[in-house]
């Protein structure tokens, strides 16, 4: 039988201030349940991580040696969990007294329902607006197709992408239903269903791998519910706050989706992916004159985004495979353009 009812595992990389104003939250949330917080610091160069525990001696401190990832580093603190739910939770986000003690309570009057891996809340902006949190479909090569102007402007037409416009997403934020993947900011799932499909994938870095797990567990069978019932703030942004680290970010989630398209489709994904950019890339340039400005913008960003992935692409089939931890480092935009480098 386990005591421990929630063990809730934070990633630290230099935002020592942010972090602190995370775990003063949760100390102060009075819980009505045993819980446990394991902060997994990784090799943070902002402060000595010790002063964590000096300032939070409840917490299970992990100090990382390498910047390894929020895959990886997750997985150390999924490692030495106890609780009976796991709550993944990054470390910009305030206000979770209400949204996790809701979550907790929706868990606990389902446990019957075995099948029922986790639940996601409502994510809220400082401001009040609505994060997407929740997500009924699946991300991938239809999402690429769909940057097509053609076939987007086709699929609108015939009902297909609905999900994309954003009075669908709203609406669908404001009812309980099941999802196909939520966002990694907030994740309380069953550990033991954790377990059993493992946990995240180490080859990812940053970026898609809460999608990745999400896919497995609904593929293994489980199913993972959205509530509005609950919400938290997640201040976001925080650890790319600066232009240069926005764009490092920018280009590591662009490496992440090919890794996502990788692992779900194989390498006749890659192959689909690389002729979908074709496609995309003529259709759009001949389209370009007739766009808006915002539209032309948006195109440029993610043909560019996808071009640079595309670039590193010999290096991702060189060194992973679709299997689960296929590789000894992650599929991370340093470590990567290192290899390309020397090769």
């Amino acid at each position: 039988m386990c005591n421990m009812k929630f063990s809730i595992i934070l990633i630290n990389y230099n935002t020592f201030a942010v972090t602190c104003d995370c775990l003063r939250d949760i100390y102060s949330s009075n819980w009505d349940w045993d819980f446990e917080v394991i902060l997994v610091d990784n090799a943070s160069v902002e402060c000595d991580p010790e002063e964590f525990k000096r300032l939070f001696p409840l917490i299970n401190l992990i100090k990382n040696s390498e910047n390894s990832g929020f895959a990886r580093g997750n997985n150390l603190g999924i490692k030495i969990a106890t609780g009976e739910y796991l709550l993944i939770l990054n470390t910009d986000t305030i206000n979770l007294r209400d949204g996790v003690a809701k979550c907790i309570q929706y868990m606990d009057m389902h446990k019957q329902e075995k099948d029922l891996a986790g639940v996601g809340c409502k994510i809220l902006s400082l401001d009040g607006s609505m994060q997407r949190s929740a997500f009924d479909y699946r991300t991938g090569l239809k999402s690429v197709l769909l940057s097509n102007s053609i076939f987007s402007f086709t699929a609108s037409k015939l009902g297909l992408s609905k999900y994309r416009k954003n009075g669908y997403m709203e609406a669908m934020h404001e009812k309980e239903h099941s999802i196909q993947a939520m966002l990694g900011a907030f994740m309380l799932l069953r550990r033991e269903v954790v377990e059993k499909v493992k946990p995240f994938d180490p080859d990812f870095f940053m970026y898609c791998e809460e999608i990745e797990l999400c896919y497995r567990i609904v593929d293994n069978g489980y199913r993972l519910m959205y509530t509005p019932d609950a919400n938290i703030i997640h201040l976001g942004g925080v650890s790319s706050a600066n232009t240069n680290q926005w764009e490092y970010n920018n280009r590591q989630n662009f490496l992440s989706v090919l890794l996502l398209i990788f692992k779900q489709h194989g390498y006749f994904g890659v192959f689909i992916f690389n002729v979908l950019y074709i496609v995309n890339f003529m259709t759009n340039i001949f389209l370009m004159p007739f766009r808006g400005e915002g539209a032309k913008i948006n195109h440029t960003h993610f043909m560019n985004g996808t071009k640079y992935s595309l670039k590193y692409q010999k290096v991702m089939l060189k060194y992973f495979k679709p299997s689960f931890g296929s590789s000894k480092f992650p599929f991370k935009l340093s470590i990567v353009e290192e290899i390309a480098k020397s090769a």
